[in-house]
């Protein structure tokens, strides 16, 4: 892939991103890699925090750094992740086999520090052409066509950044967010945890995470490999300037865990305040909200992180195709009905998990832990529960409440649901080519046959592919084995997003995928035609300049 030649510090750039954690990383290497340029500036100028914060890579993530190609150094460097086991009295209820995922190159998580996680992604921000600024943002004004940031430099200088769009991803403390007039709203009482990073002695599980409860409160524990873990133990007070120290954690393990372990000295300890709160809006104009800036919520199920990778490539590929002319602008608008809900709904989940592990009355224990042992034989905690974890659930369908986003009953894929097809902007993702793959920047016409690729089909789908344009890659994917459960036995047409969401599911008939490509928002010119099912390779220069266009 080519890349647009680097501009000095003081040239406009389409975009801003305020923030260089995991989320602000991933933000501008995928605007860098889709030919977008951007500056990214972070407010610490001592560099990246030497300590961990988040430590979980579910699978979905996995699969959307992929993308920029950096979900294999990740795992290469973190410990895998099978299951996640849950006790309660130190006895075994239940647990999620993430191994058991089969619609994934990645069916597992990866435990690793976040610090490293950071590291990977800013070495494919520098693969592709970007670096990180470091200064404060103090003033943001928005009243002009464009939004104009000022940035304060470390060593007293300011300067004025006009950009087309900011996206802020600085944080719980966002500045952007204050600046921009943007309230963070939420219910509920906090709860605190203390959380620690260190050696642990013992016969604990390396490939699992494991939630033990008791009657005095939750334990997590997440091991990172080589004997190193994350301890998160629920507290109900903690009035100390110091992090907890290792015999707090020593004493919660001899009550909670149901195999012994020996806290030896942690590398870092805090005390985490779970907080349940959704900005009112992730959009405000020309100024976006992503990760923690946007939402925050309990670290139950290790979804912080996580939330904010899926906002960061949602927010990408809308915005690159609008700056690039391959959407139309509306389709921005999509970022926050998108991410509001689902944010939303990982807060909602989050705060249930956080208070079945806190629950003290003999009823309630009674309750939680035959519901989880029933959940757990029947299989519900797996079908439902392992797709949770992994954030494969996350849909974006048409919805006016957090109901309307549940999963259903059956596996039948419907518009707003990840499909399980995947993207890269240069090598494609080991383990990948098990399913078809996709534009990682435009959207992709998708033929299904249903259960009869006859003379009927061939010719429905020459007359879609010829009707497709300019710009569409056209697959069929009928061969493909694994996707009956899924489509159905009638022949269709899926427009699906870069993001591998469905955008619409249509009849294999021309003016019926042109109707659908409009609404999503494609403003490709007419013409086309089919393009082989091969897997995608490193871009020739020829594709590189066409994307730029």
């Amino acid at each position: 892939m080519t890349f647009p030649q680097r501009e000095g510090p003081g040239e406009r750039r389409p975009v801003l991103v305020v923030g260089a954690g995991p989320v602000g990383l991933v933000l501008a290497t995928e605007l860098l890699a889709q030919g977008v340029p951007v500056r990214l500036i972070d407010h610490s100028a001592a560099g990246p925090v030497q300590h961990s914060r988040a430590s979980v890579v579910w699978p979905r993530s996995l699969e959307l750094l992929g993308r920029i190609g950096a979900s294999e150094p990740l795992i290469e460097l973190g410990n895998r992740l099978d299951s996640v086991q849950y006790y309660s009295d130190k006895r075994h209820l239940g647990a999620i086999e993430m191994s058991r995922l089969a619609d994934t190159p990645y069916p597992f998580g990866v435990v690793v520090p976040q610090d490293t996680t950071e590291e990977v992604i800013r070495t494919r921000l520098a693969a592709y052409g970007g670096e990180i600024e470091f200064g404060s943002l103090t003033g943001l004004d928005t009243s002009g066509p464009r939004p104009v940031a000022e940035i304060q430099r470390a060593d007293g200088t300011a300067e004025q950044i006009e950009a087309d769009y900011v996206i802020g991803a600085d944080g719980a403390h966002s500045a952007v967010r204050r600046l921009a007039g943007i309230e963070l709203l939420g219910t509920g009482n906090d709860v605190l945890f203390a959380i620690g990073d260190g050696p642990v002695a013992g016969d604990l599980d390396q490939h699992a995470l494991m939630y033990c409860y008791s009657r005095s409160g939750a334990l997590g524990i997440a091991p990172f490999g080589g004997g190193m873990y994350r301890l998160a133990i629920s507290v109900p007070d903690w009035r100390e300037e110091q992090g907890p120290p290792p015999e707090l954690f020593q004493r919660f393990v001899d009550e909670r865990s149901p195999r012994a372990g020996i806290v030896g000295e942690l590398d870092w300890s805090t005390i985490f305040r779970a907080r349940r709160r959704v900005a009112e809006t992730m959009r405000a104009g020309r100024v976006f909200l992503a990760g923690d800036a946007a939402h925050v919520f309990s670290a139950a199920g290790a979804q912080g992180m996580n939330t904010g990778i899926q906002d960061a490539v949602n927010l990408a590929w809308k915005l690159a195709g609008v700056v690039r002319g391959a959407f139309e602008p509306g389709i921005l608008d999509t970022y926050d009905s998108d991410r509001h809900l689902a944010a939303e709904r990982i807060v909602l989940t989050t705060a249930k998990q956080t208070s079945w592990g806190l629950f003290k009355r003999r009823h309630e224990l009674a309750l939680r832990d035959a519901t989880v042992r029933l959940a757990h034989r029947t299989g519900v905690l797996q079908r439902f529960g392992a797709p949770l974890m992994a954030q494969h659930d996350v849909s974006y369908r048409p919805a006016e409440s957090l109901r309307d986003t549940l999963p259903g009953l059956t596996r039948r894929i419907r518009v707003g649901d990840r499909l399980p097809v995947f993207a890269a902007h240069d090598d494609s993702q080991p383990g990948a080519e098990r399913w078809p793959s996709i534009d990682p920047a435009r959207l992709t016409l998708l033929l299904w046959a249903g259960e009869r690729q006859d003379a009927g089909w061939l010719a429905a789908r020459e007359s879609v592919s010829t009707a497709a344009p300019d710009g569409v890659p056209v697959r069929d994917i009928s061969a493909w084995p694994g996707f009956t459960p899924l489509l159905g036995t009638t022949p269709k047409a899926l427009v699906v997003r870069p993001d591998g969401h469905v955008a619409a599911i249509v009849a294999p008939e021309p003016a019926a995928v042109r109707t659908a490509l409009r609404r999503v928002g494609s403003s490709f010119r007419a013409g086309g035609t089919v393009t082989a099912l091969a897997l995608p390779s490193a871009r020739t220069a020829d594709e590189a300049e066409e994307l730029a266009s």
